[in-house]
């Protein structure tokens, strides 16, 4: 068997273990400081005749609260990026895809795999620094100082800049165009787009539909929610510069 073979049958089982696995995790706050939480939300337990003030407070506690589950699969990457020693200043870009597995195209068999998913991305050379799977796990395939291959020709729709890989970091989230993101898919997307930027001076949060080039070659994000994403951040970041850009093939961007 293949050195490769025997890497990648390693990484499918631990990712299969992740997916099942314990709820309490360890990751580090906007400090730096070590957090070890379960994940928890607090509108658990709103009573049914609740008001909507009270049910809107509940999911504000929820959603600032929330800490995902995660695993570093960094070491067992070996494609899909280049080494580099990116900085702070060299990253001012987030981009958010969506991935599925795709079982049969000719059958048209989809799936939301995570190993099918990855498989995809050692195949086609490409990867990103991180993958939200359906629990809202968050996977961490690249490392932040490195170049990941997940913008392909690329520009800011400001015209100022192309080839954003160098300066971006890519969030794949596992959703098909009739499958959305989940609930929790969008609480750790919002997790984890507002701990870069609070390592980063992050000036774009963008979809890979609008940066793409040609403009309609790519239509992802699928099924997301994009104000919500946007809202969610702006709260906390009002000075990040994002994009409503409709996407022909696309219809939650019409």
């Amino acid at each position: 068997m293949k050195k490769e073979s025997v890497v990648l049958s390693v990484l499918f089982l631990a990712l299969s273990i992740t997916a099942s696995g314990c709820r309490t995790q360890n990751r580090r706050d906007a400090n730096g400081n070590k957090i070890t939480k379960e994940l928890h939300e607090a509108a658990d337990g709103v009573e049914d005749n609740s008001t909507t003030q009270q049910q809107d407070s509940a999911r504000d506690v929820a959603q600032t609260s929330w800490v995902p589950r995660d695993s570093d699969i960094t070491s067992q990457v070996t494609w899909g990026y280049r080494q580099a020693d990116r900085k702070r200043n060299d990253i001012d870009i987030i981009v958010v895809h969506s991935n599925y597995h795709v079982v049969n195209q000719a059958k048209q068999q989809f799936d939301f795999d995570v190993n099918g998913c990855i498989k995809q991305f050692r195949d086609g050379g490409t990867s990103a620094h991180y993958m939200i799977t359906r629990d809202g796990t968050i996977l961490k395939m690249v490392d932040e100082k490195n170049v990941a291959y997940h913008a392909g020709k690329s520009a800011l729709p400001d015209g100022s800049r192309q080839w954003l890989n160098g300066s971006s970091i890519g969030i794949e989230v596992i959703s098909m165009k009739r499958d959305g993101p989940t609930e929790a898919q969008y609480r750790s997307l919002d997790w984890l787009i507002k701990d870069i930027c609070a390592r980063y001076d992050i000036r774009y949060l963008v979809r890979h539909s609008d940066i793409a080039v040609p403009q309609g070659r790519k239509d992802d994000p699928w099924g997301m929610d994009w104000k919500r994403v946007c809202e969610n951040v702006k709260a906390k970041y009002p000075n990040i510069t994002t994009y409503n850009i409709p996407v022909k093939n696309n219809p939650q961007f019409k």
